[in-house]
């Protein structure tokens, strides 16, 4: 491995600004080969979980303070940070995770716009949600006072993902949105890419010292076993988790966080099959086209996407079968991939082993999966009816891999198959624009299932905006309130806080009449951003 990828890292965890390393050393794996990675990492010990912790929570009491300008800097940045070490984060990246150089290039460009899209969202101030209700005395109850807005919750731990080493781990979403709602952040490191993390941590902590943020407003901790993640729930000064991962890494997080003393959120991202639904009608109309599309969605990454559409209903007919022949020829034809890590092969080789066996299922592409010499996965189609997928549990488990279950029937087996499976990251239909009518009861279905329906296309390639949803109903996530990609992420992250007949020199700045930061406020039921001419 070349030394030019660890160059300027330590291996350390970087706990409030200082490296710290007391823990023994271990490596990631390079998924190609199966060697150790190119990066020795110390697995934080308990002491610097602590220490972080403890810093974060001071932090938290300055951060709280800051002016919206000053959020404003370190976000942008951070991003200028990132993209300025792009080059060196993309190779490490790419040794540690095998995403490749223009995958890598495509996320750190989402994660570092991001970054500025929160800065966007916090300089223009309106996710303050600030609000005055003018006392109203002829009122029955008379109304006070009332002036209420978002303020940062606290210091919060971000876990970060396998299979985004940037956009979800790290510098990702849940550090980005947390910094923009004012919180520390101590990020946990992901095993499979440490020094990935490493660099990415050091651009964010280079945006810290340029806006001479506290030194506990962001740290990053190395662990390869559950006790550091334990440990950092645990932490008092911790007050929300954010979380990208397996469903028994999350909902065992999740336990953890509410058996404390003071029990906080975790907001975890863990199972989705993104089912995707055809009627007859788009199956006749363009069933290539579809089945084209559905290939290339299940198999990007390797099939190890959290939208990756894992499973299609499908009209039991002769277009039907046209359909899983294209999948299979499509399939059988793709070269498969690299996977993220050892454990992600051997899960996916022993879960295959076991569905390919059900009863009732037809394999049409018998995959391999490598967890040998490095670990990989070519595509695997499995076909079953809807009556046996309904009746066996293990088929509707998400396969994280490149695994797509084709499930046939008919048009109430559609619906019956909508009504019983568990909450979803995203629910996909394809259907003619003239069959409205008859599919109102399918869509509310798909709409109570998941959190974001797509209609035609498929839901791999989650865009950054204001009106995106990336959550869903457990077990998709641990909260199907909040999203984890989107400019109202950042709500995860602050609380509301009323003022009833306030001293006016006491109000945040967010509330005073002359509104010093120039944001919209809602006055009396309505956006302006002019000063209150009222009371207080």
């Amino acid at each position: 491995m070349s030394s030019d990828i660890t160059q300027g890292l330590t291996g350390s965890n970087l706990v409030a600004g200082a490296e710290r390393a007391d823990g023994a050393r271990f490596h990631g794996r390079d998924p190609r080969t199966g060697a150790d990675g190119p990066l020795a990492v110390a697995e934080a010990t308990a002491e610097e979980i602590a220490d972080a912790a403890r810093a974060a929570g001071e932090a938290a009491e300055q951060l709280a303070t800051w002016p919206l300008s000053r959020r404003v800097e370190l976000l942008r940045h951070a991003a200028d940070e990132l993209e300025a070490d792009g080059d060196a984060i993309r190779a490490t990246g790419d040794a540690e995770s095998a995403l490749g150089d223009a995958r890598l290039k495509t996320e750190l460009a989402r994660t570092s716009n991001q970054l500025r899209l929160f800065a966007d969202v916090v300089e223009e101030g309106r996710f303050l949600e600030a609000t005055i209700d003018p006392p109203d005395p002829d009122r029955i109850p008379p109304r006070p006072d009332l002036r209420r807005y978002l303020r940062p919750l606290g210091p919060v731990a971000v876990f970060g993902a396998s299979n985004f080493p940037l956009a979800f781990s790290v510098p990702g979403g849940d550090t980005a949105s947390a910094l923009a709602a004012g919180c520390p952040v101590v990020a946990k490191a992901h095993p499979s890419h440490p020094a990935t993390s490493e660099r990415s941590a050091r651009a964010i902590l280079r945006a810290v010292e340029a806006v001479d943020g506290p030194a506990g407003t962001f740290s990053m901790v190395h662990g390869r076993g559950v006790e550091v993640g334990s440990a950092l729930v645990q932490a008092p000064e911790i007050t929300a988790v954010g979380f990208t991962g397996s469903l028994s890494g999350g909902r065992a997080l999740h336990d953890l966080a509410a058996q404390r003393p003071t029990p906080i959120p975790v907001y975890a991202e863990m199972s989705s099959l993104n089912p995707v639904f055809v009627t007859a009608r788009a199956l006749a109309a363009r069933g290539d086209t579809i089945a084209d599309g559905f290939v290339q969605s299940m198999t990007m990454g390797t099939g190890q996407f959290c939208t990756k559409p894992g499973i299609v209903v499908l009209p039991d007919n002769a277009d039907g079968q046209g359909f899983a022949d294209r999948v299979a020829a499509g399939a059988r034809d793709h070269d498969g991939g690299p996977l993220l890590n050892a454990n992600v092969a051997s899960a996916l080789a022993e879960q295959l082993e076991t569905t390919r066996a059900l009863d009732g299922v037809e394999v049409l592409v018998d995959g391999t999966v490598e967890t040998d010499d490095g670990y990989a996965a070519r595509p695997t189609v499995l076909r079953v009816d809807a009556t046996r997928f309904l009746a066996e549990p293990r088929l509707s488990a998400e396969h994280f891999g490149p695994v797509a279950v084709l499930v046939t029937g008919d048009e109430q087996d559609q619906l019956t198959v909508a009504d019983q499976l568990e909450g979803q990251l995203t629910a996909t239909l394809h259907a003619e624009d003239d069959e409205a009518d008859r599919l109102e009861g399918l869509l509310e279905r798909l709409t109570r299932l998941a959190g974001r329906i797509v209609f035609g296309g498929f839901p791999t390639g989650v865009a950054v905006s204001h009106a995106m949803h990336h959550g869903g109903p457990y077990p998709a996530t641990t909260s199907a309130l909040h999203t984890s990609v989107g400019s109202t992420a950042m709500r995860r992250f602050l609380r509301p806080v009323a003022y009833q007949d306030a001293i006016a020199a006491l109000l945040p700045p967010a509330l005073r009449n002359d509104n010093p930061l120039g944001i919209p406020r809602q006055i009396d039921g309505v956006w302006t951003t002019d000063a209150y001419t009222g009371g207080a």
